[in-house]
């Protein structure tokens, strides 16, 4: 089949314009002469694969570059940045036929042989993009791959074809004006503002409000109000969403409007506004998702409830709203149980169970500067418990079945004397001029031992963190959120002596 005879590309009418970034650097290390029928022909006997005619259709617009265009984001939240398309001229070193070319990545990086190497991203060679032809054989349409070196060669989908791998390029939104922005459809703004990794919050608020508020899309004002979310800002969150008419308000619209209400419910009674509207949009958004089969945001909805509503208790809202009880009770908190035991062979589950313990996430305690006697810390204690834990959930119903634990904690020290004899740094060694405003940020870790030499209960274990922390700096995480195993110790950074380890618990924190 001749060139001419090949299948027209829907590349064929892509605008290229704003596509390239012509620097130096590019036309010095990427971008080649203008290619023929004959360097095209020459080029696929060199490689023994047929070329996409999309990609053809790129080499003749230019042969290989840096781009402007450099945030590939597809349909499915993949995000890659590239920094440059391959072209066939071998005398640039950044090309299929150049130095750092396919036979470069293959031989010397030891990447697969799937196909050829058409693209490389700012890892600096520890990711590539390839079109692979593993399925389509030679001479069939390749789809464009990501191999992650890092990741043991791993191979990530990106696009079925070349065309659709370069329709998914887009302008990062550091670099993106106002007016490159709104030439997007609206699809296209959420895709580059949603998936987009290490996103500039501000600039993507920014690039919206530049609209301005009064000619944004339902999907715009959603996708904002989600950001007023994310930072912080849930009252002018609700203002946006209250714009949205009746016939756009979807699942997402009751979830991110009562996502709002309970940020602004913290502390707040069960009868108070703020709960009692989160509760019903959460509930609304909960019917909604079921109805719609999505078991990811029936999760966040959930989330919305555990997390934010915290001081709120489901003997509270069970009456009242049964679908929020009810799915927390058999989808939520049984999804999570059973991903404890997800990927485990069968022998492993007991060893999975055993070390299922408690995360004591239930306690919203507050760390502060006192140090408590064991009777002053039960008082304090017992009234927290009192107000948010669950009367079925009992301080002894609810033990650590451990002897002996270590655990660890993040805090600000300015001297090796505030650690007690139980305690030391994970840090190897601690220097002078490592210190920021006179203190060191460490991690440290200590030994502790049950009462009763058997077990410990949430009073006791919270009791003993909290002195441990009572002399150091927390900054402002200061709120208890619980602990997390992290696995089984044997030498305890010189704490322990146990040739048949300790479990070890990291201390969560918030602000």
């Amino acid at each position: 089949m001749q060139l001419g005879e090949r299948i027209m590309s829907d590349l064929k009418d892509f605008n290229w314009t704003g596509f390239w970034n012509d620097c130096d650097y590019a036309f010095e290390s990427y971008i080649g002469k203008s290619v023929t029928d004959k360097d095209i022909k020459d080029a696929e006997a060199e490689l023994g694969y047929t070329l996409p005619v999309a990609y053809i259709e790129l080499l003749n617009n230019h042969n290989g570059g840096v781009l402007n265009k450099n945030c590939f984001i597809n349909n499915n939240g993949d995000c890659v940045y590239v920094t440059g398309i391959y072209g066939i001229d071998r005398d640039k070193k950044n090309s299929i036929f150049g130095q750092f070319g396919n036979e470069f990545w293959i031989s010397k990086w030891e990447y697969p042989p799937i196909g050829v190497v058409v693209a490389d991203t700012i890892s600096g060679g520890h990711d590539m993009i390839f079109l692979d032809y593993r399925e389509c054989g030679p001479t069939g349409e390749p789809k464009v791959v990501r191999v992650d070196q890092e990741g043991d060669y791993s191979i990530t989908l990106l696009a079925d074809n070349f065309g659709d791998f370069i329709k998914n390029l887009y302008i990062s939104i550091e670099e993106i004006t106002d007016e490159e922005f709104q030439s997007l459809s609206d699809a296209e703004k959420v895709k580059l503002l949603n998936e987009q990794e290490d996103l500039d919050t501000d600039r993507a608020m920014e690039l919206l409000t530049n609209i301005g508020i009064d000619n944004l899309s339902p999907i715009l004002l959603s996708t904002l109000g989600r950001m007023y979310n994310n930072n912080g800002r849930p009252e002018e969150a609700i203002e946006l969403f209250n714009r949205i008419d009746e016939a756009h308000r979807d699942w997402s619209w009751y979830y991110r409007c009562g996502y709002a209400h309970a940020s602004l419910a913290c502390g707040e009674s069960y009868e108070s506004e703020h709960v009692q509207k989160a509760l019903q949009l959460i509930e609304t958004a909960i019917k909604m998702t079921k109805e719609d089969h999505l078991d990811k945001q029936l999760g966040w909805c959930c989330e919305v409830v555990k997390y934010l509503l915290t001081q709120i208790k489901p003997k509270e809202y069970r009456e009242d709203y049964p679908v929020i009880f009810e799915t927390i009770e058999n989808f939520y908190d049984k999804k999570n149980s059973q991903d404890t035991t997800e990927g485990k062979d069968i022998e492993d589950v007991n060893e999975c169970e055993e070390d299922n313990y408690p995360t004591y996430d239930t306690v919203h305690w507050i760390f502060n500067k006192h140090t408590y006697s064991r009777d002053e810390f039960s008082k304090e204690y017992n009234i927290v418990v009192e107000k948010y834990v669950d009367d079925d959930q009992a301080d002894n119903d609810d033990i650590l079945d451990e002897p002996e634990i270590l655990v660890t904690y993040e805090a600000w020290i300015e001297s090796v004397d505030q650690l007690f004899d139980n305690e030391r740094v994970t840090d190897e060694e601690l220097f002078e001029e490592d210190k920021e405003d006179g203190m060191w940020q460490v991690e440290i870790m200590a030994h502790l031992v049950a009462d009763n030499g058997t077990y410990f209960t949430r009073e006791e274990l919270l009791f003993k963190l909290h002195n441990l922390m009572a002399n150091k700096e927390l900054g402002d995480h200061v709120f208890f959120e619980g602990i997390e195993y992290e696995g089984h110790e044997c030498e305890g950074y010189g704490l322990i002596d146990n040739e048949d380890g300790i479990p070890v618990f990291y201390t969560c924190c918030g602000s």
